[in-house]
């Protein structure tokens, strides 16, 4: 599983699913976003529909992958307990992981219900921008020996580049496109999301 609020979703995003599904051998992976992110209220959000389907032309080429709405489709906050729990009813026999970006991995015990979470999957991450390896590396024996956890951390950083970044660049009427993956940034485009076409 790999979820999140995708506004928009980046090549960062997208290096850090490939890298995983690699590393790991990674069968399937359901790319998730988010109906309403818990922590993050604050953060302006384009509608649900707009950021899956983006998702599902950022990893179109992607054989692997499946864009799933089922966060949207349940509405109300998106918990990922409760999406792994669905995962793990729809698939009892697999072994489950949960793709993670470094900031979200060092959040992991604000998570609700994050003792379900870390007995259901595995947790994977990658070592990019403000954490550093050796803090990620803490935090991941922190996660095993309070909740014995399984988890793990690729030492390689990854395209650093951020959704707010984006938006930020597209509200500035400054190039944004090399950032996104093809096809991502004409549909931007053509929808005038995140103000574009307004200055």
């Amino acid at each position: 599983m790999f979820g999140g609020s995708f506004n928009p979703v980046h090549w960062g995003h997208k290096a850090m699913l490939l890298r995983m599904i690699e590393e790991f051998a990674l069968d399937t992976v359901y790319v998730i976003p988010t109906f309403c992110t818990p922590l993050k209220d604050n953060t302006p959000m384009i509608t649900p529909e707009h950021r899956l389907n983006m998702c599902r032309i950022a990893f179109s080429d992607v054989s692997s992958v499946i864009v799933s709405d089922m966060e949207i489709l349940r509405q109300g906050k998106s918990y990922t307990a409760h999406t792994l729990r669905e995962l793990h009813t729809l698939h009892p026999q697999d072994e489950l992981f949960l793709i993670v970006g470094a900031d979200s991995f060092m959040q992991l015990p604000m998570w609700y219900n994050v003792g379900d979470i870390l007995s259901l999957a595995t947790v994977l991450t990658i070592a990019r921008g403000e954490y550093d390896y050796n803090e990620l590396l803490t935090q991941k024996d922190l996660l095993e020996s309070q909740y014995n956890a399984k988890a793990f951390v690729i030492r390689e950083p990854v395209v650093q580049v951020s959704s707010t970044q984006i938006r930020n660049l597209i509200s500035a009427d400054k190039p944004f496109a090399h950032l996104l993956p093809e096809g991502v940034s004409e549909y931007i485009k053509e929808s005038g999301l995140y103000g574009y076409g307004c200055n």
